[in-house]
């Protein structure tokens, strides 16, 4: 009799699912938007190659970006909807951390240093990292995919620039084929070897893919993104582990980097009021109150399907082509696997691999599915999961 109403919330559009998830519930989904997050933009950087495999991945990485990226999404759907801009200015938050904790902002990583320093901070690694890598591969587009395959809800697809809903909604694959290519290609530049990109690929996705299948097939799907991140009390005790995090690694990783207040620290400030100064216009520039508990403006609920029949209509028919063109791309992804296993013990190694290596197994995870009535083309994916 509880599973009924379960799968009926699944099936239907995303609404609020009637009964909040449990603390165990909770726990499990903060675990993987982490592990998304550190698989978008840790692996491909070449940065932690196995974060689901060593002590250091598993006891700092997937923590630290966990606990950020969880901290800012609460945030930002706490006070506010999650426009585009806003989660891409929390996500410049974000990248933040390269200060005080790993030090790049202030030290670069090269092994020379910064090749241009502007108020004592590495400006180009402070351009990639904070206003580039960290907002769109730590954070939107994880929590973008994460929205997708875990809940019952696309509230961040709806807060998308609507040039990019209307190109999502003609030419999905193109969106997943240039992503995939991307990744494939940044690990392959930053992989210290072919076959380390490919146990690399393989063995992470198939940890992550493992962990969506679990999480879809025991019923989280039912709830929707805004139920399973944190309330008012969790922010609290999110927004204080940060600050204890920071303290800790920031003294316990090359403490002798940190530079004195007016040799690069007051731009880290400047940067941090700036930055969270932005979050908050911009936040205020689109919503008009703050957002109650249950997703609504204080005093009223928010509904979670007003607008979104007519707004994405379309997008039931690109959804048909999404799910032809996944279980083609699965099946040519299966074949050229089987070649680069082959070419791998051959000894002859094409530097296409690191495409397929990086991307495999986390669309094979997905599958292609049965086709539901869903009116955004990603969301087809998560029938597949289901079954």
């Amino acid at each position: 009799m509880a599973s009924e109403p379960e799968s009926h919330v699944v099936q239907a559009l995303p609404v609020l699912s009637g009964c909040r998830p449990s603390v165990g519930r909770k726990l499990a989904f903060w675990l993987l938007v982490g592990m998304v997050s550190v698989l978008f933009v840790e692996v491909p950087a070449g940065s932690t190659m196995f974060p689901f495999f060593t002590v250091w991945g598993l006891l700092v990485v997937v923590p630290l970006y966990l606990l950020h990226s969880v901290f800012l999404a609460g945030l930002v759907f706490r006070f506010g909807r999650p426009r585009f801009w806003t989660l891409f200015a929390a996500g410049m938050l974000y990248g933040m951390y390269e200060a005080y904790i790993t030090k790049v902002l202030w030290t670069s990583f090269r092994p020379e240093g910064p090749f241009l320093r502007v108020g004592g901070i590495a400006f180009f690694e402070t351009i990639m990292l904070v206003f580039w890598l960290h907002p769109m591969l730590a954070f939107v587009i994880p929590l973008f995919f994460t929205e997708i395959l875990c809940t019952n809800s696309f509230e961040i697809a709806d807060g998308l620039p609507w040039w990019t809903q209307r190109s999502l909604q003609k030419h999905p694959h193109r969106w997943i084929g240039l992503l995939m290519a991307f990744l494939g290609f940044m690990q392959f530049v930053n992989s210290p070897s072919v076959a380390s990109s490919f146990l690399s690929g393989t063995g992470n996705c198939l940890v992550l893919g493992l962990a969506l299948l679990w999480w879809r097939r025991s019923g989280g799907a039912a709830y929707s993104l805004r139920e399973l991140l944190p309330g008012p009390k969790g922010l609290w005790a999110f927004g204080l582990v940060l600050v204890v995090w920071h303290v800790f690694w920031g003294l316990s990783i090359k403490p002798h980097s940190i530079p004195g207040i007016l040799q690069g620290q007051l731009t880290i400030w400047s940067l941090y009021a700036t930055l969270k100064g932005s979050v908050l216009s911009i936040d205020n520039f689109f919503t008009l109150g703050s957002l109650s508990e249950q997703g609504g403006r204080r005093g009223q609920p928010y509904n979670m399907n007003s607008g979104l029949q007519r707004k994405f209509h379309g997008f039931s028919v690109a959804k048909s082509a999404f799910e032809a063109y996944l279980t083609r791309l699965l099946r040519a992804l299966l074949i050229f696997l089987r070649v680069t296993a082959f070419t791998l013990a051959s000894g002859t190694v094409a530097g296409s691999v690191n495409f397929s290596a990086s991307n495999n197994c986390f669309c094979s995870g997905l599958g292609s599915g049965s086709r539901r009535q869903r009116t955004w083309p990603l969301l087809s994916v998560r029938k597949s999961l289901s079954t």
